[in-house]
């Protein structure tokens, strides 16, 4: 989240809105988002995990989403996605590439 953090005004610049989810309450992600001093929102997916479930990302067994970006266009259409539970930089780094690459 802090690399998304960090680059929110070129976010903002290519037109694009970050949004974290969490697989904990909203008021979990918001104190969350707040320790993390993000702009942007983290919204909570718990209890039923539905958006994890709807992206494939929810791991029951685990009680956790996978770390995975997913940039959408102005359709909702998913036009890029970021698997990396390790490497959270490239996350923002890609994200922003793709958001970029959208609008040419």
């Amino acid at each position: 989240m802090q690399a998304f953090r960090e680059r929110a005004d070129a976010f903002e610049q290519a037109g694009a809105q970050v949004l974290g989810v969490s697989v904990d309450s909203f008021a979990s992600a918001e104190a969350f988002r707040k320790d993390l001093g993000c702009d942007f929102p983290i919204l909570g997916d718990w209890p039923r995990n539905l958006t994890g479930q709807a992206y494939g990302v929810f791991q029951p067994d685990r009680f956790t989403h996978k770390r995975m970006t997913f940039v959408l266009d102005k359709d909702h259409i998913v036009r890029h996605i970021v698997e990396d539970p390790r490497e959270f930089e490239r996350h923002a780094v890609e994200a922003l590439e793709a958001v970029q690459g959208l609008g040419a």
